[in-house]
């Protein structure tokens, strides 16, 4: 036979090529084909080797002898054989003595190289050979057995005989390992019990293992028993560890620093996407195979001979071993793509996360206006876009790269097909397409554009979220926190828009290329039957009908892979102008500085001039500020002081010399190798850690004991460290929101003071603590053991408490030096008086005998015995919750309400409808062919259930066509409009539901408890805000539809299979119950892995706003490769989740496809066996190809959803959040003047407790306080001064007791009415992105003039130094952020937002701690002027703040101990307010008031 033949000539090419490869490994070929054998590999080649490879590998795999002779004797055996086979058709002179020839000498050669080189890996070559070998006489047994009816033939036995040895062969092979050497010396076994301790099992498999990826069903059987925990998910192989890629990808960018990433991307993945286009163009090919089956099947059933009945069994079980091929080559073409996609998310993650390690930090930048949005820089909501937005809509392109190039040549095989059934009518078909790529063009165009725009309008709406969940617990005291959400949802609104316009025109080009299978059909049968006047036969119809499905296909997804590629390319070009972004000087980071020779001993400045950022190129407006020009060093292992006005460039300095300000000329002196540099800024950063973990800051030495003790008493740490209940072991809030300002600067101090850094530069610590905690840290800290061989370089404004230690001092004015010297030079030139009259901020002097430093001086009196509290663990963020089991029916139905239940059953409709009016379609273009057969047509429907169709009676084709092809054009057009309606339908559904989601989410976050934020990180919940919204706004949609599809398709495919075929019943169960059989554990496990991955993700990214932040800091320390590291050991996590994932749906999809296979060809058996129509064969066979594709779809799609809806799951979770009491309460408005300026306070037994399970904070606290009054309230750390604060803005509510304020119970009144009446002013201060205007008054409440006179009654006009520009006219236009205005300026603008306020109860809570001391009198004069007439509560620290004040309040463990004016409490004999004086280092002040008093 000529496939017998066929078949022989590529088994002996296979043994041919091998035979040329061993003889090229024993004669190495000539130095020119090696040279060119070198320039083609590389692509070939894998990107990650062994040697690339951190972690130690395993042992090379033994050979094994006895697999090597039985390989050996079954190459023998078949090559005796065929030899005999020669023998036979020479004496009997035969057909094949050739054939049988080499072929034995084929199998003689195989035995013969496996036994000179056993081989420790699969023979490849030779496994090919031995299967062609094993295939074609299966297919000729099959055949024998079909022409004889079944009963065995000599032929039929002699194929048997041929299949036994190479099948044995193949099986023996199939079980030797893949890998000579293991890639890591733990990974899992098939026995051992998966846990995240072992390696991921892939790197150690057998030929079968992984043929069949039988290799992951450990995890099934653990799945089984329980849910999956993170312990119990392999982790990652080594060649997929992020550490291992990345450290690749720096070795390539530093050969190749010219290649671009997409470069470096291509280049990296070139392996996995060769064998995705080869295997790829395996299913464009091969694919045709079917369709053509199918014809030849149809046409051998319109003609009876036996002959004819044969030839539809030979295609029958060729469509079989087609379909088999392409089960194989998915799972092999899956993993491979797989592996392209992860690995290139996981570069464009670390390169990011790389990136903002080493770019300028951009927190004080101030960007470009709106209609300049190429100068902007990403902030954080535009990075965190671009990790989760973009790197996965590039990396999606690696995926799915060679459906691109599959595309085109599908649709040419299809159309050269087509012409060869309906000759050149198809190519009115392509006519078709054709408009329909014209019409298209211009909608590309558009989508582009709206593409760019959707993407900014998302890095808009994210920043917005961002900075309100950053600052919520302020906007909170404002009452400001509804105005923000509003100016979220309005951002999210403006997204949607674009969402709107890009569902517009999705919704034309879906239906367009939906509609166009119909359209080219519809064409081309018009003009093969009308104009060309032939017959359209069932053969020919649903032939051309499997073609016209097929074109769907490339023709569907072509424009949709071409938009993508096109949507990845604009994300691509926001991570290269990411990537663009200007970057801090080579030395200025340990990751991009190279370790120099002779260490540099020098710290300061030679000539240099400094700016904020660099000078834009367009702008000619001059910069707000300039620090230099800088030319001194400061002096080695000694003390040096900065100093100068607030605004003067103090912290500037230390900015430029760690490389964080852009140098405009001259040089840095400084060496950051080696943690030589310590840093502790004015604001200082702690990470979300324990204290420990924080001071100790991953310092080379690690935990030391001894050294950190004494940091710890050095710093003043003891006493906290005794009143948190878990000590050093306490769990820091996010920006440190468990600590008080002076706990944040003690602990960052101690950081630095820990270190191995040889200079330490610290931003004013001494601003936040009092003066006797700043004596202590003097006389600890910078001098004795930790300032030893130290150069320290300290702003402050405390000048004369350092005078003593200091031995050169540095004065700053505007930007300028003013001064500079050595202490000494100062004493003798008379300046240094002068000096301190100017920039000191004096503390009074203090008793010799005072020894115990702290914050807050009433902790002085605080009795050793009274801390002593039961430890707890200390933790303060609670775990991410993760549901376990199915999604519940509530998840489900908050998503149908929120896309509207009308919407949902008019879409379940349309579904149906569409299903039917294919099955309709399917049923007429039988009847149609079959109508040529007969002049009188009756129906085969009527025939068998005596059921009438619309086409009945009509004329038949040979007679007239035109009825047939008008019912045809009518079905087309109904099925048409029916999916346009389908597909705008789902785009609106899924649009109402994004909103609500998101605005309910939104509100419901916005009105959370404080408690709420402290207790959740950040990251945590803008992963809700991008990962989850993302799933709903995209995904969700199309999950729900394809599984209801997959559903539909499945019952509809089956109920017409047993209309037609009813016999096949039994047997369809059996299959069914197999597929049934197989679900639940794959549901089971990959629920688990996808809700792991999701929880895992949020760590990955909520340090990220973290770094950010800190960035400066961590910089300062060298410690980038520490955090570098700590991100890919949280990738690592979320990616090992992730590939489990889908080595588990490759599992399922494999024997999915196999089965689905044995559907199609057990359904085209019986149909053939039964001997139906060719018309109902057609429908039989089309409808069990769709059956087979549904019941494979159904459970990924089912799968998919469950997991989809898991993104609803987290963002209903976050709807349960406990809610404040409402913003407003209509019927109890306070009136417009309230409080008034006659009105009292009154606190009448007052309870509150911050927890059901706490004990109460403060307890029955009553007391009242008089117009005007002001009122310092004082009390140990812990004794409840700033609940009570917080209890008077409700941010506490009380459980008891009542607070009257002029006549109002202000637990009766809506939040806002009370927070916008009351201000406090904190030592913490938020600004947010906008202008100095939007910062003082977001509400627009206030007029230009009334904002300009609050600038300069405190002071700041002449401090901000705005020159007036056209895009400035004032300097309430002036643009600021978070980080642009120093830690002064920023607290000036704090007291003129409370002044503008004009409200009559003000607190304040250390408001003007890093003022300077010639500003601060101006300061305190304002507010006596502007607070005369309010009543000021003052939470004091310092007790010499409220001395002058008219009343004191004492607290003592929640409880009201005295109250009265200071003169009256000093003169208590015993009090405990006079106590608190005595220990005081302002103890000669309070006596001298004593005194007056007397």
């Amino acid at each position: 036979m000529d496939s017998l033949a066929a078949a022989d000539i590529l088994s002996l090419l296979l043994v041919s090529v091998t035979l040329v490869h061993d003889v090229t490994r024993v004669q190495p070929p000539t130095k020119h084909f090696q040279s060119l054998w070198q320039t083609l590999i590389p692509p070939f080649q894998n990107f990650l080797t062994l040697e690339d490879l951190e972690e130690p590998v395993g042992e090379r795999a033994s050979r094994s002898r006895l697999k090597t002779r039985c390989l050996v004797a079954l190459g023998l055996l078949q090559s005796a054989g065929f030899l005999g086979c020669f023998v036979y058709a020479l004496a009997s002179e035969g057909r094949g003595a050739t054939a049988s020839l080499l072929l034995s000498i084929a199998w003689g050669y195989t035995s013969l190289r496996i036994a000179s080189k056993p081989p420790i890996t699969p023979p490849y070559l030779s496994t090919a050979f031995a299967s062609i070998q094993c295939v074609v006489p299966l297919i000729h047994l099959s055949l024998d057995l079909v022409h004889t009816g079944g009963r065995p033939s000599d032929m039929s036995v002699f194929n048997a005989a041929r299949i036994i040895a190479p099948s044995l062969f193949l099986w023996i092979a199939g079980t030797l390992p893949l890998q000579t050497v293991a890639a890591s010396t733990n990974i899992a076994g098939p026995k051992d019990i998966p846990s995240v301790t072992l390696s991921c099992p892939e790197d150690d498999v057998t030929l079968w293992q992984w043929a069949t990826f039988s290799f992951v069903e450990p995890i099934f059987h653990l799945a089984n028993k329980g849910t999956l925990n993170d312990s119990d998910v392999w982790s990652l192989s080594p060649y997929f560890k992020h550490k291992n890629l990345f450290d690749k990808c720096l070795k390539y960018r530093a050969r190749h620093p010219t290649h671009s990433l997409l470069r470096f991307l291509l280049v990296s993945n070139s392996l996995d996407l060769i064998l995705d286009l080869v295997l790829e163009s395996w299913g464009a090919v091969v694919g045709f195979v079917p369709a053509y089956a199918l014809k030849e099947i149809l046409a051998a059933l319109a003609d009876p001979t036996p002959e004819a009945r044969s030839t539809a069994y030979y295609w029958t079980l060729v469509t079989f071993l087609a379909h088999l091929s392409f089960a194989q080559v998915d799972l092999i073409q899956s993993w491979h793509t797989r592996r392209c996609y992860e690995r290139t998310r996981g570069q464009l993650f670390c390169t990011l996360h790389y990136k903002s390690l080493v770019r300028q930090e951009m927190s004080g930048k101030i960007n470009a206006k709106e209609g300049e949005e190429e100068a902007d820089n990403a902030n954080l909501g535009k990075i965190v876009n671009l990790m989760q937005g973009d790197s996965y809509a590039v990396a999606q392109r690696f995926w799915e790269f060679s459906a691109l190039f599959a595309s085109p040549v599908r649709l040419v095989i299809a159309l050269v097909f087509l012409y060869q059934i309906l000759g050149w009518s198809a190519l009115s078909g392509v006519v078709v397409v054709l408009l329909a790529y014209v019409v298209n063009y211009p909608l590309a165009k558009y989508n582009i554009y709206i593409t760019r725009n959707s993407w900014k309008a998302k890095d808009s709406r994210m920043e917005k979220v961002n900075e309100l969940l950053q600052n919520i617990r302020f906007l909170k005291f404002f009452g400001w926190e509804y105005h923000w959400s509003s100016t979220a949802s309005t951002a999210r609104e403006t997204e949607l828009g674009w969402r709107v316009k890009e569902n517009t025109v999705d919704t034309i080009i879906s239906f367009i290329w939906t509609w166009i299978p119909s359209a080219t059909a519809l064409t081309s049968f018009f003009c093969y039957t009308l104009i060309a006047g032939q017959r359209l036969t069932v053969s020919k119809a649903f032939t051309s009908l499997a073609l016209f499905t097929q074109l769907q296909e490339p023709m569907t997804a072509l424009p949709g892979q071409f938009f993508a590629m096109l949507h990845a390319y604009v994300s691509m070009q926001r991570i290269e102008a990411f990537l663009a972004e200007d970057e801090v000087p080579e030395w200025a980071s340990t990751l991009t500085s190279s370790s120099p020779e002779v260490s540099k001993t020098d710290i300061g400045f030679s000539a240099a001039t400094f700016e904020w950022q660099v000078p834009s190129q367009s702008s000619s407006i001059a910069a707000r500020f300039q620090l230099g020009p800088l030319d001194f060093k400061f002096p080695q292992g000694k003390l040096t002081l900065v100093s100068g006005a607030t605004g003067s460039g103090k912290t500037a300095l230390l900015l430029a010399l760690l490389g964080e300000l852009h140098c405009v000329e001259g040089d840095v002196l400084l060496d950051k190798s080696q943690h030589k540099v310590a840093y502790c800024a004015q604001n200082p950063w702690l990470e979300h850690a324990t204290i420990r973990d924080n001071i100790i800051f991953g310092a080379a030495y690690g935990f030391d004991e001894a050294r950190y003790q004494a940091v710890i008493e050095a710093c003043a740490l003891v006493r906290d460290l005794e009143v948190f209940e878990a000590g050093d072991l306490t769990e820091i809030g996010e920006r440190g929101v468990t600590l008080s300002g002076g706990q944040r600067a003690r602990i960052a101090l101690a950081r630095s003071l820990y270190s191995q850094a040889k200079c330490i530069l610290l931003d004013d610590p001494l601003a936040a603590v009092d003066m006797h905690t700043a004596t202590h840290i003097v006389q600890n800290c910078l001098t004795g053991p930790f300032a030893r061989d130290r150069t320290i370089i300290l702003v402050t404004h405390h000048i004369s408490l350092c005078l003593p230690i200091a031995h050169y001092i540095v004065e700053l004015n505007a930007g300028g030096v003013l001064r500079q010297g050595t202490i000494k030079s100062f004493e003798e030139s008379g300046i240094l008086q002068k000096v301190v009259e100017t920039e000191d901020l004096g503390f009074q002097d203090q008793p010799e005998d005072v020894t115990a430093p702290v914050d807050n001086e009433a902790d002085l009196s605080l009795e050793p015995a009274a801390v002593n509290k039961v430890r707890s663990n200390g933790k303060l963020i609670e775990a991410e919750a993760r549901a376990e089991g199915r999604v519940s029916w509530r998840t489900y139905m908050t998503y149908i309400r929120a896309a509207g239940i009308s919407s949902w059953i008019l879409t379940l409709f349309l579904m149906l409808l569409i299903r039917l009016i294919n099955i309709g379609n399917q049923i007429f273009l039988a009847q149609f062919g079959q109508a040529y057969e007969r002049d009188y047509l009756t129906s085969y429907f009527v025939e068998l259930y005596a059921v009438g169709l619309p086409w009945d009676g009509l004329p038949s084709p040979n007679v007239d066509v035109k009825p047939w092809l008008l019912i045809y054009l009518q079905i087309s057009l109904l099925g048409a409009f029916t999916v346009l309606i389908y597909i705008a339908l789902g785009y609106y559904a899924s649009l109402q539901a994004s909103r609500s989601l998101f605005l309910s989410l939104l509100r419901r976050l916005t009105r959370a408890p404080a408690r709420f934020f402290d207790v959740t990180p950040i990251g945590r919940i803008l992963n809700r805000f991008t990962t989850d919204i993302n799933t709903i706004d995209g995904a969700l949609q199309n999950s729900a539809r394809a599984c209801l599809s997959g559903v539909l398709n499945f019952v509809a495919s089956f109920s017409v299979i047993l209309v037609v075929v009813p016999t096949f019943a039994p047997f369809a169960l059996f299959i069914a119950w197999l597929y049934i059989r197989l679900a639940p554990r794959f549901v089971r496990a990959s629920r688990d892995l996808r809700r792991l991955e999701s929880i895992s993700l949020s760590p990955a990214f909520a340090g990220f706003d973290e770094l950010l932040r800190g960035i400066a800091h961590v910089r300062a320390f060298g410690m980038e490769q520490r955090y570098q590291d700590r991100f890919y050991a949280r990738v690592d996590k979320f990616q090992s989740f992730d590939h489990v994932y889908w080595l588990v749906s490759g599992w399922l999809r494999w024997r999915y496809d196999c089965l689905g296979s044995v559907v199609v060809f057990a359904t085209t058996i019986f149909a053939l066996w039964m001997g139906v129509t060719n018309g109902a064969a057609a429908i039989v066979i089309v409808q069990a190809g769709i059956f087979a594709e549904a019941s494979r779809q159904l459970v990924r799609v089912a799968a998919q959803l469950e997991l989809d809806f898991n993104s609803v799951e987290r963002v209903i979770e976050y709807l349960d959040v406990p809610q404040e009491a409402p913003a407003i309460v209509e019927k109890s408005r306070p009136p417009a003047y309230w409080p008034s300026t006659s009105g009292e306070l009154v606190v009448d037994n007052l309870v509150v407790r911050y927890a059901p399970d706490l004990p109460p904070v403060l307890r029955n606290l009553s007391f009242s306080i008089k117009p005007s009054e002001k009122i310092g309230v004082v009390g140990r750390t812990g004794s409840g001064k700033s609940t009570l604060a917080l209890s008077l803005l409700r941010m506490v509510e009380p459980i008891g007791g009542r607070i009257i304020v002029d006549g109002v119970d202000i637990s009766k009144i809506g939040l806002e009415d009370l927070r916008t009446r009351i201000t406090i002013v904190s030592q913490d201060v938020s600004l947010f992105s906008g202008t100095i205007r939007s910062n003082l008054d977001p509400l627009g409440a206030n007029t230009d003039q009334e904002c300009l006179d609050v600038l300069d009654r405190c002071h700041l006009t002449p401090l901000l130094r705005h020159h007036a520009s056209a895009s400035e006219p004032s300097l309430l236009d002036m643009p600021v952020n978070q980080g642009s205005l120093s830690a002064g300026e920023r607290q000036l603008v704090a007291l003129s937002r409370a002044i503008l306020r004009r409200c009559n109860i003000i607190i304040m809570d250390e408001a003007t701690s890093q003022i300077d001391s010639l500003l601060d009198d101006q300061i305190q004069t304002t507010i006596r002027e502007e607070l005369s007439g309010a009543i000021v509560i003052t939470i004091a620290h310092r007790l010499k703040t409220i001395i002058d004040y008219d009343r004191v309040l004492v607290l003592d463990d929640g409880e009201l101990v005295e109250f009265g004016s200071p003169r009256t409490l000093l003169q208590k004999t015993g009090g405990i307010f006079r106590e608190m004086c005595r220990k005081s280092p302002d103890w000669p002040l309070f006596a001298a008031v004593a005194a007056q008093a007397e």
